[in-house]
């Protein structure tokens, strides 16, 4: 035993804060010892998660979330660890929460959009990357022109000793649909990148026999667009469906 003075703290448990008090014991001459449990501050910033740490009577305050705050605002959002999140309003930015050692870390990144013009974009295919960011459509690229490709060309195991340039019909064609008032339908034009001229040249081929042949090929002179038949979903189904009708009204 050990003598105390009243307001003096008396070890106990060690969860729990213990003093001597003013008030006596009814069965003896003694203070009794008055004892409180430690408190314990609960309370955790944004991201972070109160945990019970065994054996200690407190526990602590473990991140659980990245926290990130939007610059010249007061937004604060929370990131789950492994994940990537996109502002409203924001959508080229984008801020992924790493864990890097003990710590989960935002890290911000930014999309660069490659460059973007509305001339060079077939019309009608002007749309925004499934990103939600950047601008895109599909190119009008190079206009129909010929086109060269150097190769072998050989015919029954005969070969020409030199690159032949094979020519083609290559480049973009104007495709668009407009609202006919004198129709009142949707009207479909289609152009096609084709040959507008040809001509024939010959060649001399070797062959394994150690003969030649001569073989006469097409090369082409000119390209252009050319109009051709479009083809519109679900036209064939309509147009048949179309006429069946007709026909069973005939019959009748």
């Amino acid at each position: 035993m050990f003598d105390v003075t009243v307001g003096e703290l008396v070890p106990m448990k060690p969860c729990e804060r213990c003093s001597c008090s003013p008030k006596i014991n009814a069965d003896s001459p003694l203070h009794t010892i008055d004892c409180q449990p430690i408190p314990c501050d609960t309370h955790c910033p944004v991201g972070s998660e109160y945990k019970i740490i065994p054996g200690q009577c407190c526990g602590t305050c473990v991140q659980i979330n990245c926290v990130v705050v939007l610059p010249n605002s007061n937004i604060t959002h929370t990131i789950k660890p492994g994940t990537i999140w996109t502002p409203a309003g924001n959508p080229c930015d984008r801020y992924e929460c790493v864990q890097i050692a003990n710590q989960l870390i935002p890290i911000e990144t930014k999309i660069t959009c490659p460059h973007y013009d509305p001339k060079d974009c077939i019309p009608g295919t002007e749309t925004i990357a499934p990103d939600g960011c950047c601008r895109v459509c599909i190119s009008k690229g190079q206009p129909c022109n010929v086109s060269t490709t150097p190769t072998h060309l050989e015919v029954q195991d005969c070969r020409s000793k030199d690159l032949v340039n094979v020519t083609s019909c290559s480049g973009a064609c104007g495709t668009f649909t407009f609202f006919s008032t004198n129709m009142r339908s949707l009207q479909h034009k289609c152009s096609c990148c084709q040959e507008l001229a040809t001509s024939e040249r010959k060649i001399q081929l070797s062959c394994p026999d150690n003969t030649e042949i001569t073989y006469t090929y097409t090369q082409i002179d000119a390209c252009g667009c050319l109009p051709t038949e479009c083809a519109v979903i679900g036209q064939s189904k309509v147009e048949s469906t179309a006429a069946s009708a007709k026909s069973r009204r005939s019959r009748r």
